[in-house]
């Protein structure tokens, strides 16, 4: 593996653009590497740190091995643990019908979940398919994301998935306190210096994370198309203090 976030990355743009029916699909020109890497497996040590990603990751390797079903049993796992990638892709194959049976407001749920850190990528992708449903369909997505909020939003999973990281991150950096090196199943293909693991290991905490640690929720969200979303007004700048008076 090059990397935590590789194979993952990978799962995404594969299970996504190249969904195929035959019992095991063939990658397109250029994805023969990537697939054959997807193929050997994913690093069980990332599930310690990182599980949305590590899960994400064994979506495509199942996906690839023609497993649909344990595929999609993956990225549902992924989304719990707050996977975005994950979510979304659920979205596109339950609106599409891609190796499940279509569902279109299941589809527009996942893919509402999926946009809730206001990813543009994700938000255009949701508000694309939301336009599509009709007034029936669209009270179904809503009943459907209100019913799964409580396990997949990121009030819920990405709190679940911080404290999970939180806890291990902290392990590892009691084990590397006086420095060396460290060994972490499909992290490291040997060994490495204990605090060039942790600062990577960090980096990639950071981009699954992106969008989420930074956000303020007021009140309860609504399922409408983002595009329609009243502009937010940014609070008046505070006037400055007053001068001290001279004696």
């Amino acid at each position: 593996m090059n990397g935590i976030r590789v194979a993952a990355a990978i799962a995404a743009a594969l299970v996504i653009t190249a969904c195929s029916h035959a019992s095991r699909p063939k990658p397109l020109p250029g994805q023969e590497a990537h697939v054959a890497n997807l193929l050997q497996g994913c690093p069980y040590g990332l599930e310690r740190f990182l599980p949305g990603d590590y899960y994400f990751c064994e979506a495509g390797s199942n996906y690839w091995a023609g497993r649909y079903g344990m595929a999609r049993d993956a990225l549902e796992s992924a989304a719990r643990w707050g996977s975005k990638p994950a979510q979304q892709t659920l979205g596109i194959m339950y609106f599409n019908g891609d190796h499940v049976a279509a569902n279109r407001p299941l589809g527009v749920a996942w893919l509402a979940l999926s946009a809730e850190r206001h990813g543009p990528e994700y938000e255009s992708r949701f508000v694309s398919a939301y336009r599509e449903l009709s007034a029936s369909e669209r009270t179904q997505a809503d009943a459907y994301w209100n019913q799964m909020k409580p396990v997949y939003a990121d009030s819920v999973a990405a709190v679940r998935a911080d404290h999970r990281f939180n806890r291990e991150f902290w392990k590892l950096q009691a084990a590397l306190q006086f420095g060396g090196t460290a060994y972490i199943n499909g992290l490291t293909p040997g060994t490495e210096n204990g605090l060039s693991l942790a600062k990577r290991i960090k980096n990639e905490r950071d981009t699954f994370f992106a969008g989420w640690d930074t956000q303020v929720w007021v009140g309860d969200m609504e399922l409408v198309p983002l595009g329609q979303l009243p502009a937010v007004t940014k609070p008046a700048t505070p006037p400055a203090p007053p001068a001290p008076e001279s004696n």
